[in-house]
């Protein structure tokens, strides 16, 4: 057993209660908050969680309905909503609660903070999708996926690798690029996009059947490699 137990006789019991409780104090951010939740409203604990700082907050659930409670992987922000868009939008948002309500009050609870997607769980294994016919600037949910350009959107398009000071991925994050018709210009906002082999930086093209990973390997410097890439 890795926590401590309570001593036998005397001594001083809150001392390793209060202990056990700090030990496992990583696993109570988001979870439901007793002293806040009431009727419709849904009080969550604070935390640390993804390298940031959460309050405690509380969110307005819907009556009568399934009520998806998520937060925003890149902000770590708190919403609800009646709809399963974000819900399923799991490159963006982390799941927390699936709460369905009736008379006023939460009548099923299911807490998915630890499952696949969820904000204890991570992702699912492989490496994520997202789907762009349109030009398109990458977010923080981004990182370790990739961007498809499908066969259906016949145009050239531009992705383009935001910037240090807008989107701060972490050193050695990756992001793939995956083109299956036309054409795919890879640009990159304001950093340095350097093509691995010859050196050279700037905005790169990738072919129809190109894959390319860029892999940051500085606060403001991308190697980009892959087939199809010129």
């Amino acid at each position: 057993m890795n926590l401590q137990s309570m001593p036998a006789s005397g001594g001083s019991p809150e001392v390793p209660v209060n202990s056990d409780f700090e030990a496992l104090d990583w696993a109570s951010v988001y979870a439901k908050n007793a002293i806040t939740t009431t009727a419709l409203i849904w009080g969550y604990l604070g935390g640390r969680w993804g390298g940031l700082a959460i309050s405690a907050g509380t969110v307005t659930l819907t009556n009568a309905s399934t009520n998806y409670v998520v937060i925003h992987r890149g902000t770590g922000a708190v919403s609800t909503s009646t709809s399963s868009t974000n819900w399923d939008n799991t490159l963006q948002y982390a799941r927390l609660y699936k709460l369905t309500t009736a008379g006023s009050v939460v009548t099923v609870t299911e807490d998915h903070r630890a499952g696949p997607y969820g904000a204890l769980g991570g992702l699912a294994p492989g490496v994520p999708q997202i789907s762009k016919s349109a030009a398109y600037t990458t977010v923080l949910a981004d990182a370790n996926g990739h961007v498809y350009h499908p066969s259906s959107d016949n145009n050239p398009r531009t992705f383009t690798i935001d910037s240090n000071a807008n989107v701060p991925y972490q050193i050695g994050t990756t992001i793939t690029f995956v083109n299956e018709i036309n054409t795919v210009t890879i640009a990159i906002t304001s950093d340095t996009l350097t093509l691995a082999g010859s050196g050279s930086t700037g905005s790169r093209t990738l072919a129809a059947n190109g894959i390319a990973t860029a892999l940051k390997v500085a606060p403001t410097k991308w190697v980009i490699n892959g087939a199809g890439i010129t």
